[in-house]
């Protein structure tokens, strides 16, 4: 574990670093000819490689900030999503399941246990928008865009009667597999601003590659610890709406 530490360790100063270069860029979006903009974004994700293999299908919710120069379309910010699905193929549950499936309570019936996909990510992004209109000082266009963040994702263990003694909140850490690693993040899309009116959207097909590990010391389900690297893909789509923060104004020369 103390190679874990070591790695996140490495990982969090560079993100760090990445930031002190992208936060002045995004403060002052509204310097030299750009643009601040702001999306909420509603996505659906489909897991592939090692992540296919415990969950299903989920849903997203995510927000970025991006300032964008008007002139060449490049852009920089931050995004990150929340990620919410039920669909869980591996039962972490095992060993607590009576012989009809069911785990019993402390009432001695079958308890109302649920088990859910809950995860996270969040990174720094750059890009650019093609633009495909004749207003050239709006962001209508294709868009590519490349992100480096940190993936995390788990399995959430919900018992809706709180009175199964094993899945008291102590326990849950043995039974969660909490997996998170570095992570890429390459999108596909369209951006559209409206030339008169507040109506700005993008839509974007997402891949997110991330390099995992468990960051648990022991999983109940198998009596040990999940050891080995992992290799954990997400693609999808996502909607967003798009908010202009702020958008520098030219000033008109004054002749005397």
């Amino acid at each position: 574990m103390r190679s874990v530490k070591i790695l996140e360790l490495r990982f969090w100063s560079r993100l760090v670093f990445l930031s002190c270069l992208v936060i002045p860029a995004v403060v002052n979006g509204q310097k030299g000819n750009a643009v601040n903009i702001l999306e909420f974004r509603y996505g659906y994700t489909l897991p592939m490689a090692d992540m296919q293999t415990r969950f299903g299908a989920a849903n997203s919710i995510g927000l970025s900030l991006e300032s964008v120069r008007i002139g060449n379309k490049f852009f920089l910010g931050f995004d990150g999503m929340y990620l919410f699905g039920n669909t869980v193929k591996e039962d972490v549950l095992a060993n607590l399941r009576a012989y009809d499936g069911s785990i019993i309570n402390v009432n001695g019936g079958p308890g109302d246990i649920n088990l859910k996909e809950r995860g996270f990510y969040f990174g720094l992004n750059a890009g650019k928008i093609f633009s495909t209109t004749k207003h050239k000082n709006k962001l209508t266009g294709v868009r590519t865009q490349v992100g480096i963040g940190y993936l995390q994702h788990k399995v959430r263990v919900q018992d809706n009667g709180r009175n199964v003694v094993a899945l008291e909140k102590q326990y849950l850490p043995g039974y969660d597999r909490l997996s998170s690693g570095p992570a890429l993040h390459l999108g596909l899309g369209y951006h559209y601003e409206h030339p008169r009116q507040n109506f700005h959207f993008s839509v974007m097909a997402d891949l997110y590659a991330a390099n995992t590990q468990s960051r648990r010391d022991f999983d109940y389900a198998t009596g040990g610890p999940l050891d080995g690297k992992r290799t954990d893909l997400l693609g999808g789509l996502s909607i967003a709406y798009v908010v202009i923060i702020s958008r520098e104004q030219k000033s008109e020369n004054i002749y005397y």
